[in-house]
């Protein structure tokens, strides 16, 4: 088994609730690179890209978010954020986080969220527009439009019939039913990567294949629909710089349209310093695809600028 380079360790987040924590640690840092992982995946997938960062200089953080890997403890719970206001509780945790791992260093926060991940970061950004110095948003989407609504009343009236905790196949395959068709059929995840091994990693990893729950798709769904109105992206604070990337053939970004909505609000927004990379063939996973060193240093680059200004 490849050893991992974090080190774990459990806190308790603003309500009490236990989250496991992970820390990739280095000499004379220059900053934190504070990870928050997408849906149905956990933070010891970002170890090869948290230590590419350790090498140059940066204190990497990261969490297994509620409902997710060793935070949920037991497979059996993976898929639910809470039974009440789950989202806010999680957009709760990455501020107390980002609180937390700036106590005993005086250096900037830089937020890096990938996928789910991203739209927590984007809840921070104008729920808490004063946590976090600069934002990273990895394989974002924009408005799900008429889909991304009826889905909501969907997960409402699933919720209500089947119960909060049910665990349900049929918010799965609406979220993530035609996400492989425009890629070869050798599994159905092959949107994630065109890196066969990572595809494989993730099908046999227990935390990376559960069915979610009722209540987790109405959290997120109402979610999605909140973190791409005009008026909440207008409360943003304007001087903090973003950066967005992705693969043109990710199905989540809607291949390619999605993080140029999300750029192109932000700069109706007013925000000052905004920085958009899109990756030709690439999928959802850009830190996991073949051209994986190229989109590290990419991002490196846009950080190192950062932290100079």
């Amino acid at each position: 088994m490849q050893k991992m380079n974090f080190t774990n360790e459990t806190i308790k987040s603003h309500d009490n609730t236990p989250l496991v924590i992970y820390k990739w640690d280095c000499e004379m840092p220059k900053g934190i690179v504070h990870i928050v992982h997408g849906m149905s995946e956990h933070a010891a997938r970002y170890d090869h890209f948290a230590s590419f960062l350790n090498q140059h200089g940066y204190l990497v953080r990261s969490s297994d978010l509620r409902g997710h890997g060793k935070t949920a403890g037991s497979i059996d719970k993976v898929g639910l954020f809470a039974m009440e206001d789950g989202w806010i509780k999680v957009v709760k945790d990455i501020k107390f986080l980002n609180e937390t791992f700036s106590k005993d260093n005086d250096l900037p926060v830089i937020m890096l969220g990938h996928s789910m991940g991203s739209f927590v970061v984007r809840s921070l950004m104008y729920q808490f527009p004063n946590s976090g110095d600069a934002y990273i948003l990895s394989a974002t989407a924009g408005h799900p439009g008429l889909l991304g609504t009826v889905g909501k009343r969907l997960a409402s009236i699933n919720t209500s019939m089947m119960g909060k905790k049910n665990k349900t196949n049929l918010m799965t395959k609406l979220a993530f039913g035609d996400f492989n068709k425009k890629y070869e059929k050798r599994t159905d995840k092959e949107w994630l990567s065109r890196d066969t091994e990572v595809v494989d990693k993730y099908i046999a990893d227990p935390y990376c294949m559960q069915i979610f729950t009722s209540q987790f798709f109405n959290d997120l769904l109402e979610a999605v629909l909140d973190i791409n109105k005009l008026s909440n992206i207008e409360k943003v604070a304007k001087h903090k710089p973003v950066y967005l990337f992705a693969g043109d053939m990710d199905p989540v970004g809607d291949y390619g349209k999605g993080p140029v909505e999300v750029k192109e609000k932000l700069v109706k927004a007013g925000v000052e310093d905004i920085e958009i990379k899109m990756y030709a063939e690439g999928r959802h996973e850009m830190l996991n695809e073949i051209n994986k060193e190229e989109v590290y240093q990419d991002v490196l680059n846009w950080i190192e600028n950062r932290i100079k200004k």
